[in-house]
């Protein structure tokens, strides 16, 4: 495999993250507790954690990356959204994660709150992404130099974001967040290597240079696959409907199966790390590493 730490230029093996969301419920939030020891304790890159439109869940968010941050030893990064709050409101929140300890962050413009379009002026007058990535270079400025660490991600669309004009247009949008000072950017949900693979590649070809880390998730329930083609944008491989079908609309090893598929052709084809989106659950993602053999010896026998 030819896959590069995100943090340095020295050959290793496959990499991978994870990402979860705040739980909405106490019995919810001890399952994730347990969840996340799961996660940590095969050292990922970083656990992102996600973050609502107008700021939504933001206390619950901030809860759940203090969390991280003093009971696991995994790096913590913080969704940031900023659809219905204004400047200073986001410049406020960039400051109270980083005040907890929190340095890493995901710039988001966020989807419109339930009950608002795109044409609201609570939606249409927020910060875009790329105006979020300025941003959080500006706070990172301002604070003293021990406090200014970290890195931004932004996200990658290689089916095509919902309301971009074009590939191309995504694609540049994309370099405009490069260049804004993005380091890595982490893609919405796809089914296929070759849409992951021929977005970077035309991405490439256009200047960007940062990694690009594909984002999956090991569904269980057909569901969960009707919620990942919306996301995707794309409708989900057939077989794997019949399947999940056939099977009474739940098996999770379908799932796992084909996230293992789609890695092996993506680490072939040159993904720098693996992003797994967890549905707060340890048990799929973690089976997922463990065939793919990117547990080293000590933790997948300490997880088996």
């Amino acid at each position: 495999m030819n896959a590069l730490l995100l943090t340095g230029s020295a050959p290793t093996r496959a990499r991978f993250s994870f990402e979860v969301f705040p739980a909405r419920s106490g019995a919810a939030a001890l399952a994730l507790g347990n969840a996340v020891q799961h996660l940590a304790a095969v050292q990922p890159d970083f656990i992102s954690v996600t973050y609502g439109a107008n700021g939504s869940n933001r206390d619950a968010s901030l809860d759940l990356l203090r969390y991280l941050r003093d009971h696991s030893d995994a790096l913590p990064l913080a969704h940031l959204t900023t659809v219905g709050e204004d400047r200073s409101a986001v410049k406020a929140a960039i400051h109270a994660m980083m005040d907890s300890g929190v340095h890493d962050f995901l710039a988001l413009r966020g989807d419109p709150p339930r009950g608002y379009s795109e044409e609201d002026q609570l939606v249409s007058g927020s910060l875009s992404s790329l105006e979020l990535v300025r941003l959080v270079a500006e706070v990172r400025a301002e604070r003293p130099a021990f406090t200014s660490v970290g890195r931004t991600a932004v996200a990658a669309y290689p089916n095509g974001h919902p309301l971009s004009r074009s590939r191309e247009a995504d694609i540049d949008w994309l370099v405009a967040k490069q260049e804004a000072g993005a380091q890595f950017a982490i893609t919405q949900l796809f089914f296929l290597a070759e849409e992951y693979l021929g977005f970077v590649a035309e991405a490439r070809s256009r200047g960007l240079t940062i990694p690009v880390l594909p984002g999956l998730m090991p569904v269980s329930t057909s569901a969960q696959l009707r919620k990942v083609a919306q996301l995707a944008g794309r409708p989900a491989p057939q077989g794997l409907v019949r399947e999940m079908d056939a099977s009474g609309g739940y098996a999770p090893e379908l799932g796992v199966e084909h996230v293992i598929s789609l890695c092996r052709e993506l680490l072939a084809g040159g993904a720098p790390s693996i992003h797994l989106y967890t549905f707060n659950r340890h048990e799929q993602v973690l089976a997922v590493l463990r065939e793919l053999e990117l547990l080293s010896p000590y933790l997948e026998a300490v997880e088996g």
